[in-house]
């Protein structure tokens, strides 16, 4: 991060128009090479590989840009923490169905450990969330965040079956009904 910020205004526009083009192709599921990327910039091959070595550092870029974003919706002021936490599971779970060509990608990177700073600020936002509702008597107190990482996980695994879609919002209707309150 400390490196992002010292970069020359040319050099953060280069690396954001590339960041922002790997999401376009990532989204559409797009099967592209690497090379491809920096045309789909607009900036040259060297460019590209100046700011990102390989597929999976563009992709783990892509992926913290994304889980920053998901994790800023998760607090709107003019919901309640309930609903707050519902929109945000729901939100995941849509996320994740939209995104399979980004998971695809970010199976191959080889370092876990350029994953787990989204996985820690996925599930800081979720303890956070878990933890107002709970205040606000809209789930139950008992519930522990990684229980919640666990269905988080799962649904973002399990892209093979046939049915992912509709069962992964299912499983996430089954969570939040387990989470509430009689």
């Amino acid at each position: 991060m400390a490196g992002e910020r010292a970069l020359r205004a040319d050099a953060r526009r280069n690396r954001d128009a590339i960041v922002a083009a790997a999401r376009d192709v990532f989204a559409r599921d797009e099967q592209l090479r690497f090379d491809d990327f920096a045309a789909r910039a607009g900036v040259g091959v060297g460019t590209l590989y100046r700011h990102f070595p390989t597929r999976e550092a563009l992709a783990a870029a892509v992926y913290q840009g994304e889980v920053a974003s998901l994790c800023d919706q998760a607090h709107d002021p003019t919901r309640s923490a309930g609903e707050n936490l519902d929109t945000f599971l729901r939100g995941f779970v849509e996320y994740v169905l939209a995104h399979t060509g980004l998971a695809r990608t970010l199976r191959a990177v080889p370092d876990p450990a350029v994953l787990a700073e989204g996985g820690i600020q996925l599930e800081r936002t979720v303890a956070e969330l878990l933890t107002r509702a709970a205040v606000e008597g809209a789930i139950r107190s008992d519930v522990v965040v990684g229980a919640v990482m666990v269905v988080l996980h799962g649904i973002s695994s399990a892209h093979d079956r046939p049915l992912w879609a509709s069962e992964s919002r299912e499983a996430m209707e089954l969570l939040l009904a387990g989470l509430r309150t009689l």
